[in-house]
């Protein structure tokens, strides 16, 4: 696959790598990657992901695509799922995620939108909601609000139903994107006074929450801006990480400063952070209160130009790389083999003697059995052929497990008569059972299965399980659950599986 790596020099460079593989990771096509400042930070050196190891490094941290091989961890993502999330390693064609880093793609959203929002959302609903302690009403300050992550945070606030929201610009030409993101008011701090906008706005009281992306000297007018009792988060700091405070107007109007990174955040943190965006943020992402904005699309080749743009400050809204080309065939699809049958419910061994057998199994603690001797099953056929084929059966169970034995007692032609005459005896098949017996059989002839075809020991099969019979196999589970050892064996009417109902009513009257 193709990755752009950086620890080589001042730019990522394109290499071929082989595909990554890890135990309980979710491998993802990537389709699309978003460009964020912490991947400039990270190929100058100046910031090293917590998971991130030492050395030359794939980049990239904001992924969508599809599921290519899943995860035991996360049965809600099969292959073929659209998903999109964080990660490490997410300029390439292929990413290892971690399960809780990813959540679905909403139907309306292409890959590239999806790329542009995992990072702003869970950084902004992090800042705003667990940390600052967001409730509806409040009111709002988003400094940076035309960079993605900005766009996005205003958004955010109006779609959790935030009161007034003010957005900062340095650029006139710039404010539309912030009233069409939903705020309230713009404010070009280059020619404006932050403080006295956010007071003229706010009756005089400033506001309950301000979000930094910026940092530097504009710091500075944060607290005055800012509410009694007010919060301030530290999130970003493109302005610079040194500035100077009035920790008067701190202390005199008892405001909370609290910074927030997510380099040093630990895997279980980072799910919980992800996890968080569940109940309200992603329906407001499938509802379309929250869009992102698209600034420019890349492919993998023009990254470094990519970078450029976004390190000149030249972006409004999301840079992002385009690794579709790599993956022009069929989407990823689960396998027509996986889960079709289900659970095993049955093991079937074939055996020469029967009741020697059963005593093993009994030695074993595996009982009581259920003997039913000379069945001849009604309309049977091998190979196509009629065949009066009769056998010697024994069920117990070994938990929610059936064991099966079967012994031929004539030589009509089986699949059973084949495999002892083959100098086999043991396990002969498994299988699966099914109220809806013709969908199944349906299902497994479209994906390749053959009737007949003997395998000794993998042969499957398939079984309706009703009427008298199911009724012996709920005897037999039942039997077994609470068995004490005693009457290890009983023998029963064959014409029990045959499906004989006087047969079935003769034992529960006997039964009582």
């Amino acid at each position: 696959m193709r990755a752009l790596v950086g620890g080589k020099g001042a730019d990522w460079i394109l290499e071929n790598r082989d595909l990554p593989e890890q135990l309980g990771a979710v491998r993802v096509q990537v389709m699309a990657a978003g460009l964020n400042r912490a991947d400039l930070y990270a190929l100058d050196g100046s910031y090293t992901a917590n998971s991130q190891g030492e050395g030359p490094f794939v980049a990239g941290m904001e992924v969508a695509g599809i599921v290519e091989s899943s995860s035991l961890l996360a049965p809600h993502l099969p292959v073929g799922t659209r998903v999109m999330g964080i990660t490490i390693g997410a300029f390439a064609d292929y990413a290892l995620c971690h399960p809780r880093m990813l959540v679905p793609i909403p139907d309306r959203l292409g890959f590239e939108a999806a790329a542009s929002l995992p990072v702003g959302l869970i950084t902004e609903h992090d800042a705003l909601v667990t940390q600052a302690g967001f409730t509806a009403g409040d009111t709002v300050l988003i400094v940076g609000g035309t960079s993605a992550i900005g766009l996005i945070g205003i958004q955010l606030a109006k779609a959790l139903g935030a009161g007034t929201v003010i957005a900062t610009t340095t650029n006139d030409h710039k404010r539309a994107a912030l009233l069409e993101a939903g705020a309230d008011i713009a404010v070009n701090t280059a020619t404006e006074d932050l403080a006295d906008v956010v007071l003229a706005a706010t009756d005089g009281t400033g506001v309950s929450i301000a979000l930094d992306h910026v940092g530097g000297d504009l710091f500075l007018q944060l607290p005055a801006a800012t509410a009694i009792g007010g919060t301030i988060i530290s999130i970003g700091r493109l302005a610079g990480a040194v500035t100077t405070l009035d920790l008067d107007t701190v202390a005199f109007r008892r405001q909370r400063l609290l910074g927030t990174t997510f380099s040093i955040r630990t895997r279980t943190e980072l799910g919980d952070v992800v996890a968080a965006l569940t109940d309200r943020v992603l329906p407001a992402v499938a509802a379309g209160k929250i869009v992102p904005k698209l600034d420019s699309v890349h492919p993998v080749d023009d990254a470094i130009t990519a970078a450029r743009r976004l390190r000149d400050n030249g972006a409004t809204g999301k840079i992002v790389l385009s690794f579709a080309d790599a993956h022009t065939g069929p989407a990823p699809t689960p396998g027509p083999v996986a889960n079709l049958f289900g659970g095993i419910a049955q093991i079937g061994y074939v055996v020469r003697d029967i009741e020697a057998s059963m005593r093993n199994f009994v030695a074993c603690g595996i009982g009581p059995w259920f003997f039913l001797r000379d069945v001849r099953p009604a309309d049977f056929t091998y190979g196509g052929e009629p065949s009066a084929m009769a056998m010697d059966v024994a069920v117990a169970n070994s938990g929610d497990i059936q064991i099966e034995l079967i012994t031929p007692t004539n030589d009509a032609p089986s699949m059973y008569r084949d495999f002892l005459d083959a100098g086999h005896e043991g396990v002969q098949h498994i299988a699966y059972w099914s109220d809806d017996y013709q969908g199944l059989y349906d299902r497994a002839l479209a994906a390749g299965f053959t009737v007949g075809e003997h395998h000794p020991g993998t042969v499957i099969e398939i079984s309706d399980v009703g009427g008298t019979k199911k009724f012996v196999f709920d005897l037999v589970k039942l039997a077994a659950a609470n068995w004490d050892g005693s009457n290890p064996i009983q023998t029963i009417d064959a014409g029990l599986i045959g499906g004989d109902p006087a047969t079935m009513t003769a034992m529960l009257e006997a039964l009582g």
